[in-house]
């Protein structure tokens, strides 16, 4: 959803001592925003198995769909081995809403019947500068992930006493010294961040 390099920018990071760590953060935003959101968000391929209903509307788990690759069945349990459309052109033979995934089998095709029969593969999710518009990664996702990331750096001690200390969250931080053994303390509070408020409208997203 995000870039290292978006993201020192956003942190005024200028070497590179913690990339491996900020793109570890990334990764772990990224897994936590499809884990509110109840479905996988970022761009990669998706593989579903589907029911056969004799029907000819299908919606994909996965969305926004970039691309379906195929759709095949089976009518043993040896495999996936069967081309719905028999060899005919995957273009002219459905219609796809990229922005929900929902399919339409054009030209009288149904999916035949059976359980766990169709296999659909497909490339589905938000990425940035993708050829179709409905994919490319709304600003305010790309800010959630942003935020979280550099939420996670900035309260981790690789950010503690350093020059990032302008700490992400921070309500209130107390420095003071113990009378008794001159020693150090510090205290931290922190506010959690609600991104629920973006994220609720890409729970289960269905137009």
């Amino acid at each position: 959803m995000i870039t290292l390099a978006e993201l020192k920018e956003y942190l005024y990071i200028q070497d590179n001592a913690n990339d491996e760590f900020l793109l570890k953060l990334i990764d772990m935003s990224t897994a936590r925003i499809n884990n509110l959101c109840g479905r996988e968000l970022n761009f990669g391929s998706r593989t579903d198995i589907l029911d056969g209903n004799s029907e000819n509307v299908i919606y994909l788990f996965g969305y926004p769909v970039q691309e379906v690759i195929y759709i095949k069945y089976r009518e043993t349990n040896q495999g996936f081995t069967h081309d719905l459309f028999e060899g005919g052109s995957l273009a002219d033979n459905i219609y796809l809403v990229n922005k929900t995934g929902k399919l339409i089998l054009l030209n009288g095709f149904n999916l035949p019947e059976g359980i766990s029969n169709v296999e659909i593969k497909y490339y589905a999710g938000y990425y940035d500068s993708s050829p179709i518009p409905e994919c490319e990664t709304p600003k305010d996702l790309k800010c959630v992930c942003m935020m979280m990331s550099a939420e996670l750096f900035l309260k981790s001690f690789r950010s503690f006493d350093s020059e990032y200390g302008a700490r992400l969250g921070l309500e209130r931080y107390e420095h003071g010294t113990d009378e008794g053994t001159n020693s150090s303390r510090r205290a931290f509070t922190y506010r959690d961040e609600d991104f629920m408020p973006i994220l609720r409208k890409y729970r289960a997203l269905r137009l």
